[in-house]
């Protein structure tokens, strides 16, 4: 049975990348599809999806996982998607953790805090969100 992050990154991957080969590293997707969503699952936690902390979340995209400006609107279409389902982000952060480095580790929570801040208001809710992660 495939686990969420399984069947994310192939819908990533066929949407995105179409003229990638058949089977991508993990190492090669799984830190674009966490940062997508667990930027996108903070944003959402104050119950406030504000346009600057979108703004952030493109810009991180862009910046820390190369993601061309043309292939961003897939992304975040998908990342949405993603965080409308509701991940368990125990489940989601322990699949996760067995696959990325602990330097890409620490890079997420910065851009989590990054997107949490956009606002210049650091909530509660955000800022639990991101304790849970």
């Amino acid at each position: 049975m495939d686990g969420f992050l399984d069947r994310f990154r192939q819908k990533v991957i066929s949407s995105v990348w179409q003229d990638a080969p058949q089977e991508l590293s993990h190492k090669e997707i799984d830190d674009k599809i966490a940062l997508g969503v667990l930027l996108w699952v903070v944003a959402e936690a104050d119950e406030k999806f504000l346009p600057q902390e979108e703004e952030q979340i493109k810009n991180i995209l862009k910046t820390y996982s190369h993601i061309p400006e043309e292939e961003l609107g897939v992304v975040l279409n998908s990342v949405k998607q993603a965080a409308k389902e509701r991940i368990d982000l125990y489940l989601f952060t322990s699949e996760l953790s067995e696959h990325l480095d602990y330097a890409v580790k620490i890079s997420l929570i910065e851009n989590l805090f990054r997107v949490a801040c956009a606002d210049h208001d650091l909530a509660n809710n955000e800022l639990e969100t991101i304790r849970k992660i």
